[in-house]
């Protein structure tokens, strides 16, 4: 088709703003699509150029009611093109799935988040029960509320991790962390103690020895066909928190046995939308073992386009109803990309904490990097990079006075 103008591209929005979002901001303003961010709290994301709209409100239901008033069912009835919208984080994913039915009068989005999957890939119980029913491999189980957990000390392999179903239902009480490390039966009892609700679903899982620089990625997006368009894979050299974190650095490589993995399974369930899954390597058999799947954009996703691979491209086009094809070129292999801030305390606490539970990272294992990319700043872009320098230094000093 012909290269369409602003004017004739749906709207997409794109829900959180921090340096995830900020890509997939980036991503889709450079090709003309006009963008709507919306966040809950001044994030980095939000002074992008590229940028058409802004709306920054913490209140889920006023969010939602907002942009449904922005983007009425009467403005594109007879277009038939609905603006797209994208969530960056999984609470913007849990509100899209509970109010699908009233949004997709609205808005198109990821099938998945009305077909029940996304629900079962986040929700760690079930999809490790999906994993085993297709074969894949993850770091064994347990599973139980805190009463159950805390029958299970004797039988559990310390050190392990503990880490809830849902993670984002009790993010505050984590303070920044994915996992909880338990060293020993006394640490679990602590971290048990901390929990006030026997509801809540928590795991515990065996730890994949070995450095996270033995962590393979991929992300693509997958059609309504469940075929992977602009698949990606690179290594995670480095996590923040370490060990059991988000990438702070990463290097694009060819990490074929993982994208087999990934889209066997996903094709396998009939998943439709944007996918990115993480595998860690066991040192003792030599087999990937699947970590998680994410059901929407992940950090590092900037570090596709920088290699070659435009997954969110693609999903927008297919989910606006466009008829235009990216190419789908051979990834760059060697593009590394780093989060600076957060790898730069990263590499001082592997060098600070030589008895840490996993050993340091070897970042030289994919040899060096042919081109670099910030997770933050772009020269055409930067005023980012400056809002996200802002937003660490009140934190911090927030931090400082509730002391």
């Amino acid at each position: 088709m012909n290269k369409l103008t602003a004017t004739e591209l749906p709207h997409a929005v794109v829900m959180g703003l921090s340096p995830t979002g900020l890509h997939v901001v980036r991503e889709l303003g450079r090709h003309g699509v006009p963008v709507i961010g919306v966040s809950a709290e001044t994030q980095a994301g939000g002074a992008s150029r590229y940028l058409s709209g802004r709306v920054i409100e913490p209140d889920p239901m006023r969010k939602l009611n907002t942009l449904c008033d922005m983007f009425p069912v009467c403005d594109f009835a007879d277009k038939g093109r609905k603006p797209v919208i994208i969530p960056t984080s999984d609470q913007d994913v849990d509100l899209i799935i509970e109010n699908s039915e009233r949004l997709a009068r609205h808005f198109s989005f990821q099938e998945s988040y009305s077909d029940g999957l996304a629900s079962k890939i986040m929700d760690k119980e079930s999809f490790y029960d999906i994993c085993g029913s297709e074969g894949v491999e993850f770091p064994k189980l347990w599973k139980g509320a805190v009463s159950d957990i805390r029958h299970l000390r004797d039988e559990l392999r310390f050190p392990c991790i503990i880490k809830p179903s849902r993670i984002h239902e009790i993010k505050e009480l984590m303070k920044g962390k994915k996992v909880w490390m338990v060293r020993d039966a006394s640490e679990l009892d602590e971290i048990l103690d901390s929990i006030p609700d026997d509801s809540i679903m928590l795991l515990a899982q065996e730890i994949v020895p070995g450095p996270e620089s033995e962590i393979a990625l991929y992300c693509g997006y997958f059609d309504s066909g469940s075929n992977a368009v602009q698949p990606f894979t690179a290594r995670k050299l480095r996590q923040y928190p370490p060990g059991f974190g988000s990438a702070s650095l990463v290097q694009s490589s060819d990490e074929h046995e993982c994208r087999q993995i990934t889209e066997k399974l996903l094709s396998s369930i009939g998943y439709r939308g944007i996918a990115a899954s993480e595998f860690k390597r066991d040192p003792v058999t030599g087999k990937w073992k699947i970590i998680e799947i994410n059901v929407r954009p992940s950090l590092w996703f900037s570090i596709s386009s920088g290699a070659a691979k435009q997954p969110v491209l693609a999903a927008y086009y297919r989910l606006a109803g466009l008829d235009v094809a990216l190419p789908e070129l051979p990834q760059q292999n060697g593009v590394r990309w780093r989060y600076l801030l957060k790898d730069l305390w990263s590499t001082w606490f592997y060098r600070a904490n030589k008895d840490f539970i996993l050993p340091p990272p070897d970042i030289k294992t994919l040899g060096g990097s042919k081109k670099r990319i910030s997770a933050v700043f772009s020269m055409d872009d930067p005023k980012p990079a400056l809002a996200e320098i802002n937003n660490f230094v009140a934190k911090g000093r927030q931090r400082v006075r509730s002391k």
